[in-house]
């Protein structure tokens, strides 16, 4: 049987429907080779909090357009990576699983980090290691190099299929991802999407994988 990838960019504590996409495949591979995107969820994330959500942003240096995430350098402002993580310990405290991740997240903020995409790819391994999951995990700078295109990784891997999100269309993809958002508990009254795999998974810690497959399912591209 064919081995199903998975090329995306890299995201800050990437959202549901990402990590959704990642248990499907046999290969992920985060494309630290593609431009930075502004405005997107590269340096960024929303967090729970009592009035609903904010955004938490990791800073970068200006000037840096048109740069793969690998290059794009974090402006070191006095205290960012304080604030991040004080940010997650005021809004998850009460969360069910906190105290069980608790150390991973903060040993993520105790580090510092030079590129963007280093401190993604981190993230992102964190969160194969806490879901279980059994999927090879890469960046596309250990397996091609700089610059490269979905077909220059796709080379190095002429057997695989690739799974592709299901608002994001890629030509080269044979299957695509159908995800159905869960509304879970969260640790404020109320539920509010659009949260990272994050708020998910330190309110529902190992549960958190069975409750994103129960809630995504792949098909081929001309299936809807």
């Amino acid at each position: 049987m064919a081995k199903t990838i998975v090329i995306r960019p890299s995201e800050y504590w990437p959202n549901l429907a990402s990590v959704a996409l990642m248990q499907h495949a046999d290969i992920v591979v985060l494309a630290d080779t593609f431009q930075y995107s502004r405005q997107s969820l590269q340096n960024r994330m929303r967090i729970r909090n009592p009035d609903g959500w904010q955004w938490v942003t990791v800073p970068l240096k200006g000037g840096q357009h048109g740069l793969p995430q690998s290059h794009t350098r974090i402006r070191q402002v006095p205290g960012w990576r304080k604030r991040h993580w004080k940010a997650i310990l005021f809004n998850y405290s009460q969360s069910a699983y906190f105290d069980h991740y608790r150390d991973s997240i903060e040993e993520v903020y105790h580090q510092e980090w030079t590129y963007l995409g280093g401190l993604n790819i981190a993230i992102s391994r964190l969160i194969q290691q806490w879901l279980g999951a059994s999927f090879i995990l890469t960046a596309a700078t250990e397996v091609v190099g700089i610059p490269c295109s979905v077909s220059d990784i796709l080379d190095r891997y002429p057997n695989a299929q690739l799974l592709a999100p299901e608002k994001i269309p890629e030509q080269h993809s044979t299957h695509r991802l159908y995800f159905s958002h869960p509304s879970y508990h969260q640790a404020f009254d109320g539920f509010v999407s659009g949260m990272t795999v994050l708020d998910l998974i330190l309110n529902y810690g190992p549960e958190s994988a069975t409750l994103l497959r129960k809630n995504s399912r792949i098909l081929p591209t001309h299936q809807t």
